[in-house]
């Protein structure tokens, strides 16, 4: 029961706080990055990084972009230690002409590759949002440019939120703070030639960028502001925050208790993770529930429905089974594998995924387990039953 302090420190927080409305006013302005999930999403934000920067795309803006970008990394980072990496200034890009840049996205996994031939200039840029580096990737980028593009003059550009030390000294460090400053620029300059389309979809990356990746935005300025005055009532609704996972068992139970209460299954909540369940006459007959089975799988950023063979003392029966589901009648619904010693996962689908998770909402992830739930139990769910209670009648029967 809640105590009359925490009821005070709650009704605190919510009577009477122009910050908390302005920070929700905030929040509640549309955004389309925001809208299609793209948030925390790194592949997203190359993908439109590499846009803006494409001379060839319908930006309208040729390589004003491009160019204002790299002058900008070459006069705000320090120059690399290796001369290689210093033949080429911010001069040398203003009287450039870079409209015959090519811009690829994922060439040897790097995540944007600038090539002007014309110029010969090379650029790589190592995008990081919430990862960090791994598997020495920036040296072994570094390795193919100087070997692909020998002759070339050289811009190493490690991207991050915050501007973060990369573990080699040719890559210039760049963050996200200073990517909107060059976005917002342009937009000021040339809002007549972006046209309202194009106009609109940037400020409402750099809005993006302001609400989620940076920390000195007004917005995480603000958040900062309400934490430390109502510190102890957030707390207290942070150790109280709805669990996605435990959410997710409630409605999973609310699925599967009419067809355990009419005991046509068996089913077994082993803890948040894992909600195993099958026909009940597998179980009579089997004479064990994890021979064969049905299981959801509830891990903290995604959900799966997966058909199991379980490890089982009768070795023989358990055989028979997997080689009779791997049969080519059943390959569109069970996968090829192998019978392990344990567990053998032969059907596995993915309901949903760490996209789903990123915003947290917990009305569109139930929605989206009950649309899976109603096309699952009227299909394949019917299908897979009979099958396996097919397979345990051959092979009782011959036993």
């Amino acid at each position: 029961m809640i105590s009359d302090k925490q009821r005070e420190l709650l009704e605190s927080f919510i009577v009477d706080n122009e910050d908390l409305e302005e920070l929700e006013a905030k929040l509640a302005e549309f955004n389309i990055f925001e809208a299609i999930g793209v948030v925390r999403q790194e592949i997203r934000h190359s993908d439109f990084l590499a846009f803006l920067l494409d001379p060839s795309q319908n930006h309208r803006l040729d390589d004003i972009f491009l160019k204002r970008f790299l002058k900008r990394v070459l006069l705000e980072t320090d120059n690399p230690t290796n001369t290689n990496y210093t033949k080429i200034s911010p001069v040398d890009i203003d009287i450039a002409d870079l409209t015959d840049s090519e811009i690829r996205r994922e060439w040897q996994n790097i995540d944007i590759l600038i090539h002007s031939p014309r110029n010969k200039l090379i650029c790589a840029i190592e995008n990081k949002i919430d990862s960090g580096e791994h598997s020495n990737q920036l040296e072994r980028y570094q390795n193919i440019i100087d070997i692909e593009y020998k002759n070339y003059r050289k811009i190493l550009i490690y991207l991050t939120p915050e501007g973060s030390l990369s573990s080699k000294a040719n890559w210039r460090i760049y963050s996200y703070s200073q990517v909107i400053q060059i976005i917002d620029s342009i937009c000021k300059s040339y809002k007549s030639i972006l046209g309202a389309d194009i106009y609109t979809l940037m400020t409402h990356y750099s809005t993006l960028i302001r609400r989620h990746i940076v920390s000195d935005s007004e917005i995480a300025e603000l958040c900062r502001k309400i934490y430390f005055k109502h510190r102890q009532a957030l707390d207290l609704i942070i150790e109280h925050r709805p669990d996605l996972q435990s959410e997710i068992v409630v409605k999973i139970k609310k699925l599967l208790n009419p067809l355990i209460e009419s005991n046509e299954i068996f089913a077994d909540f082993w803890n948040k993770g894992y909600t195993s369940f099958g026909a009940k006459h597998w179980e009579n007959k089997l004479g064990s529930r994890v021979m064969i089975y049905f299981q959801f799988e509830n891990l903290p950023t995604s959900l799966s429905m997966r058909v199991q063979i379980g490890p089982s003392d009768n070795k023989e029966i358990r055989q028979k089974i997997f080689e009779l589901l791997q049969k080519e009648d059943h390959s569109k619904i069970f996968k090829k594998t192998r019978l392990s010693s344990k567990w053998t996962t032969i059907y596995n689908k993915q309901i949903l995924n760490n996209i789903d998770y990123e915003d947290g909402d917990i009305e569109n992830i139930i929605t989206k387990i009950q649309d899976f739930w109603q096309d699952f139990s009227k299909n394949d769910f019917v299908a897979i039953e009979q099958i396996i209670s097919t397979t345990i009648e051959v092979i009782l029967n011959h036993n």
